[in-house]
């Protein structure tokens, strides 16, 4: 069975759906976008990729999880934008 996971976040309810996941013996995931919601913080917040890296990776490091960027994995940075022109 193959699981299809988008907009998890890093909330209580992330954590019942991966929860779910996790007791369905499910053999994949397929995730569609929309990880961890870094965009809405400022400063690049590389911290909160790094949680939710860990939050994921009780099921992440033993299963294949397939994921796909959405739109709040963009992160937009002026300088670098101006930078490359």
């Amino acid at each position: 069975m193959v699981l299809f996971v988008w907009d998890l976040g890093q909330t209580f309810d992330s954590n019942t759906t991966l929860t779910h996941y996790q007791n369905s013996n499910g053999m994949a995931l397929l995730y569609v976008g929309d990880l961890s919601y870094v965009d809405d913080f400022s400063y690049h917040d590389n911290v909160r990729w790094d949680t939710w890296g860990r939050f994921t990776e009780r099921s992440a490091a033993y299963q294949p999880w397939i994921w796909t960027a959405g739109n709040h994995e963009i992160d937009f940075d002026l300088q670098i934008v101006n930078f490359c022109h």
